[in-house]
């Protein structure tokens, strides 16, 4: 027996609801007259249905008819979660800055510092692009870090701020290594000094100092590579960096 096309496309066209979170029309006039329970509950129920845009309407809408209702505040935290369950990372990141601005005293304050840096840092690019979500995730958490420091949240955040430290120590080697295919050597000897003084405890040290070595054997000061060297020796004495370093100097 054949299917009529009409018949598939109908089929599919059902499912579309189904896909995008059975998003249903909101009669925002009635909702004036609904109290703030009730938005909320409608709210939250389309949450729970995962209908997350009707969900961020109705909490956005609460806090219009409802400004000084106290699950305005909770409607703006959960407008944040349903934009990020929703793949709307920029308008996530807006919910939660807008509820930092406007409860700075307000006890989810660390959650939603918390939140705006991990937003940032589930985007982090690979180390060859700019690096803005990385430095934006970074300052969020330190600012978690520095002003809840014994939050939970903060705790959570500590993976994720090495992580971050050691994404842009990489990145700052991997310009380094740019400028010096290009000759500038000054340019890139001053990326692998922040390297060096800024991130102390990467992995990516022992490179950003061998790199170093090479720099000043191009421009000829050899006696700075040397010391270069002898500091990288006595740190990392297993480095295959260091083997290499040893290896540039015989020959300088």
């Amino acid at each position: 027996m054949k299917i009529r096309s009409s018949s598939i496309l109908l089929a599919l066209a059902s499912l579309i609801p189904l896909l995008m979170g059975c998003s249903r029309d909101i009669d925002f006039e009635q909702l004036k007259q609904k109290s703030a329970d009730e938005i909320f509950a409608l709210g939250q129920k389309a949450m729970n249905e995962k209908s997350y845009s009707d969900a961020v309407k109705l909490f956005e809408e609460l806090e219009k008819l409802h400004p000084y209702s106290r699950l305005t505040i909770r409607s703006s935290l959960l407008a944040g979660e349903c934009n990020y369950n929703n793949g709307k990372y920029d308008d996530a990141i807006s919910s939660f800055e807008e509820f930092i601005r406007a409860h700075p005293t307000h006890k989810d304050v660390p959650y939603a510092l918390y939140m705006v840096g991990f937003i940032n840092y589930k985007q982090i690019p690979i180390i060859e692009r700019d690096q803005d979500y990385t430095i934006e995730a970074l300052e969020y958490f330190n600012r978690l870090r520095e002003e809840y420091p014994s939050s939970e949240y903060t705790a959570k955040s500590e993976m994720m701020v090495r992580e971050s430290r050691e994404h842009l120590a990489g990145r700052e080697v991997y310009v380094a290594k740019y400028y010096m295919k290009r000759k500038s050597h000054a340019a890139a000897i001053g990326r692998l000094n922040t390297v060096i003084e800024s991130y102390g405890n990467s992995a990516h040290i022992p490179e950003a100092m061998h790199r170093l070595a090479e720099c000043y054997v191009a421009i000829g000061a050899v006696d700075e590579a040397r010391i270069v060297y002898n500091v990288l020796l006595r740190k990392y004495p297993q480095s295959k960096w260091t083997a290499y370093s040893k290896e540039l100097l015989s020959h300088a």
